[in-house]
């Protein structure tokens, strides 16, 4: 009895040494997905990143962003990162201005020479003068 329960115990705890080094492989080759949304009064945004094996990875971004209120302001995103000495980088806004319920969407890559060590969004409304009336930010 004790050696039957001795082999399964083992049996069972090289299926699971396999199968955790079989994931690893695999996400090591692929990187993560990072998805990542909010939202504020009159626009919600979000963004899914692939490729991030590592700090150094150039990855792959998708961003999508709605404006939610007919109010006559535009609506934008935009990536924000941590580097390696944990400065917050501001990438470019990208900008939403076909009103209610109009949608857009971005494809594009990113990668930073001091790494990407966190990667989040923000979401904002703009006012007609380009100064940013109300935002979320999502790490």
């Amino acid at each position: 009895m004790t050696k039957k329960i001795i082999t399964a115990a083992g049996v069972l705890a090289s299926a699971l040494a396999l199968s955790v080094s079989t994931a690893g492989s695999a996400n090591a080759a692929t990187g993560f997905t990072a998805i990542r949304g909010c939202g504020t009064t009159g626009a919600y945004g979000d963004m899914s990143a692939t490729n991030w094996h590592g700090p150094e990875a150039t990855i792959n971004i998708k961003f999508t962003l709605t404006d939610t209120v007919a109010d006559g302001n535009s609506v934008r995103i935009r990536l924000v990162s941590k580097d390696t000495f944990g400065r917050i980088h501001y990438w470019p806004w990208r900008t939403n201005s076909q009103g209610k319920d109009k949608t857009s969407t971005w494809n594009t890559t990113a990668s930073h020479t001091n790494g990407l060590f966190d990667i989040g969004i923000q979401v904002a409304r703009v006012n007609s003068d380009g100064s940013t009336r109300n935002y979320c930010t999502d790490w």
